[in-house]
């Protein structure tokens, strides 16, 4: 209900203030005075524009007053009905007799869609064409099924969002999104809970709505209005709307009802805050700017909006998104009986069942910048992968010196010439005359071949597991294709798909040098960890990057260690240290080992680009310059394309299906699986001994094979290599027999992500940008998506991520349209 009601309402309102008094904008000019006007009635976030007449529709061809101010209202009122229809249904679920919610929805004569559909009948004649058509729209979203992710029924779940009994089982309906605990002993006040504050998200709209009105109303009178002092803050009364929300929130934790998780008040109030954003995003639907008439000499096209786009700033050409640092909660994992029971940080991937070895989550590398081309019709964008040229262009970030940096289109214009294999950078292979390491590539576009994000360290820290540390490379497999709306900044069911190149490499940098002339360089000796090379680090020292103590005894802080042998007082050594906190110094495997502080990992599972010297640090281009990628957000960061892994740790490559979105995002486990419980991603395999079946492309009809997931030669290829098979039930691996038998569909272990195998439900909830404008600033929000990780094949990597298995991650990321 948070973002339905702003997206919903999300196409009628919004307005913000400047600081003075001073000039309202115009008839016909925008809100946020970028064509005119300037003071308190600014609204720098708003689209649309000040109604043209008050009530003359003059052909439709300009918006009118009285329309906008009704439709609004028609609107408020819709959301509250539909808001109330929910809560009777709630109720019924909790008292064991459910309801249907439809006839108070939309079949009855006095349901919150006919109440909507009789108001803009009645105003009707005071509207443009431009504005009928818009509220349509709106209203098709809005009463869509919870399919829908913008509808008011999809939107129902971030409030009763407790329990695991839906609030529309499929005997009363089953379009409705959400869940009550029924068995709770608390039950009734929980749903009571629920009810107040969708209520209170309501009156909430409808303020809002009222103070958009007023100030249109100002606007078009040419009188000034503090919108802000309405809406927002309200420093001498404290009564604006989003006050008066927030106080009741106060209230309702003082009740005791608000007992559940998913609804404490932290939660509630960020509803407010994500409404009132939302709603600040969608002044356009009622209040649209003129529109403009194109003349041909056959007849004359009246369009909606200028160029047929309703876009602030006119019509993009392209969309880009760009990752950043994550903090705070951004989803959850569910059970049956238990909701909420995991929170899933913001920036954070996880991956695997419930016997994963690896502390999650691993964090996403910020800075990741991905182009798309966007065609814009109303809100609507529809967004299409960029080319390399499209994006910028590719670069050489392998091959020889002389060539790397430099602008390419193929491999072999990063190659050179080479007469021997001392010509090919540290590790390239010279063969028929032209380096075999040679790499053309760009990471901001969106076609397939393209790389997507720098690349991703994820360390295994745990106890004496640094071994299994993996660097991934991702690359996406198709085209790039989605839809995103301007008005609300969302994005919906963007489809990256891509291939995750898996490295095993363990730590790169045991041993590295600290001053001199060679900061960063590695300087392992022959005797392992602990032993430095002769003459290495000029001017210089060899310092221990593998561990440190962990406190304990009388353990001196940041004594250096390879393993738990040298560190005598505590016995054991990690591959963290504790940055701050009152264990500083000490090691560490995550930042709850640091109170205060944060835990810094010594593993660099992929090879890093030295801020200090701006070299790469390890791989095949060792000591070669580098631009960094991304932040030194830990020890294991930055990293760049400049400075890829060693190839002889390639596992290959596993395909993950990578769909991304602005709304709440769910996955939930299998029902029909005989043989194990709780199973997310199901592939075919032995369920006593626990291995998988592997076949060519993973199809059930393709070539037995062997080998990791990245064999490329007989029986398998390129496009088709040697892959688990995918399966939703047993009958789907009911003819892989194989020698050993692989007729069970499951994965690795049950769960997700955590040491218990309960989890039932993964949710990721993602936020939009609010109202984007066609070269202008970037805006926050964040992407989420869930997926499927097939197994490496690899058994120490594959033990240690609990492969296969789910997997999920959600991106704070800045969006803008250019």
């Amino acid at each position: 209900m948070t973002r339905l009601v702003g997206l919903a309402l999300g196409s009628m309102l919004v307005l913000t203030s400047a600081v003075a008094l001073a000039a309202p904008p115009g008839p016909g000019q925008r809100f946020d005075c970028s064509q005119g006007g300037s003071g308190v009635s600014c609204a720098s976030d708003d689209t649309g524009c000040v109604p043209q007449t008050k009530d003359d529709p003059s052909g439709g061809t300009v918006s009118t007053l009285k329309c906008g101010d009704a439709l609004g209202k028609a609107f408020g009122s819709a959301i509250r009905a539909v808001i109330k229809c929910h809560a009777k249904m709630a109720d019924s679920v909790v008292k064991g007799a459910p309801v249907d919610d439809e006839a108070c929805e939309t079949t009855d004569p006095k349901s919150a869609k006919n109440k909507l559909d009789a108001a803009i009948l009645k105003v009707s004649a005071l509207c443009t064409s431009t504005q009928l058509t818009l509220a349509a729209a709106q209203e098709s979203t809005l009463f869509a099924s919870k399919s829908n992710p913008l509808s008011l029924d999809a939107q129902a779940g971030a409030v009763y969002c407790d329990g695991s009994t839906s609030i529309d089982p499929a005997g009363a309906g089953g379009d409705d999104a959400g869940t009550v605990d029924t068995l709770a002993a608390d039950k009734s006040n929980r749903v009571k809970c629920a009810d107040t504050t969708g209520s209170e998200l309501g009156k909430l709209v409808a303020a809002v709505i009222k103070c958009h009105i007023k100030l249109a109303d100002s606007d078009f009178g040419g009188k000034d209005f503090d919108e802000n002092l309405c809406e927002e803050n309200d420093p001498v009364k404290g009564k604006s709307a989003l006050q008066k929300y927030n106080a009741a929130m106060v209230k309702l934790t003082g009740s005791g009802k608000c007992t559940q998780a998913c609804l404490t008040e932290p939660n509630r109030l960020a509803l407010g805050t994500n409404i009132l954003a939302q709603a600040e995003a969608a002044n356009a639907i009622v209040y649209p700017c003129p529109a403009t008439t194109t003349t041909t000499t056959t007849s004359t096209t009246t369009t909606t909006c200028p160029g047929g786009c309703c876009c602030a700033g006119g019509a993009p050409s392209t969309f880009s998104f760009t990752t950043g640092l994550g903090s705070g909660t951004c989803g959850h994992l569910d059970a049956d009986g238990s909701p909420n029971f995991f929170p899933l940080a913001c920036g954070g991937l996880y991956f695997g069942g419930a016997n994963v070895g690896v502390p999650l989550p691993s964090k996403v590398p910020d800075y990741g910048n991905s182009i798309l081309n966007a065609s814009c019709s109303g809100s609507t964008l529809t967004l299409s992968g960029t080319s390399a040229a499209q994006a910028g262009g590719n670069k050489c970030i392998k091959g020889l010196s002389a060539s790397r940096g430099n602008s390419c289109t193929t491999d072999s214009d990063c190659a050179g010439p080479c007469g021997t294999s001392a010509d090919c950078t540290p590790g390239g292979i010279c063969s028929a005359s032209s380096c075999s390491n040679a790499k053309c590539a760009q990471m901001q576009c969106t076609n397939a071949g393209c790389l997507y994000g720098p690349p991703l360290p994820i360390p295994n820290s745990a106890h004496n597991s640094a071994a299994t540390s993996t660097c991934v490379i991702n690359t996406i497999t198709a085209n790039g294709a989605g839809t995103a709306d301007c008005v609300a900044g969302s994005v919906t069911a963007l489809n990256l798909p891509l291939n995750s190149g898996i490295f095993l490499t363990g730590d790169l940098m045991p041993m590295r040098c600290s001053g001199g002339t060679t900061p960063g360089a590695n300087c392992t000796g022959g005797g392992g960890c602990g032993t430095a090379a002769g003459g290495s680090c000029p001017g210089g020292t060899c310092v221990n990057d593998t561990g440190r103590c962990r406190s304990g005894g009388a353990e001196v802080a940041d004594t250096p260690c390879c393993s738990d042998f040298d560190c005598s007082m505590s016995g054991i050594c990690e591959t963290g240290s504790c940055q701050g906190g009152s264990n500083a110094n000490f090691g560490c495997i995550t930042d709850t080992d640091c109170p205060g502080g944060t835990c810094k990992t010594f593993i660099q599972p992929c090879p890093i680009c030295d801020s200090i010297t701006a070299k790469c640090d390890g791989g095949i281009n060792d000591g070669l310059t580098c631009t960094a990628a991304d932040s030194p957000i830990d020890g294991d960061f930055p990293t760049s394309h400049d400075c890829p892994p060693p190839t002889a740790g390639s596992l290959g490559a596993l395909p993950i299906p990578y769909l991304l979105d602005t709304g709440t995002v769910t996955k939930t486990a299998f029902d029909n699986l005989p043989d194990q419980s709780n199973v997310f991603c199901g592939y075919c395999k032995n369920k006593t001994n626990i291995t998988f079946a592997r076949r060519c492309g993973g199809t059930a009809t393709g070539t037995v094979c062997s080998g990791n997931t990245g064999t490329t030669g007989a029986p398998c290829s390129v496009a088709a290599p040697c892959l688990p098979i995918p399966c939703t039930s047993n009958a789907d691996c009911s003819g892989q027999t194989q020698g050993l038998g692989f007729t069970s569909c499951g994965q690795r272990t049950s769960g997700a992500f955590t040491a218990s195998n309960v989890a039932r439900t993964i949710v990721e909830t993602g936020s939009p940008a609010t109202a984007l404008t066609t070269g202008g600033a970037a805006k926050p929000a964040k992407l989420v998506s869930i997926f499927c990780i097939p197994l490496t094949f690899n058994t120490l990597v594959d033990s240690a991520g609990d492969l296969p298995g789910p997997g999920a991650v959600a991106l704070p990321v800045t969006m803008q349209n250019q």
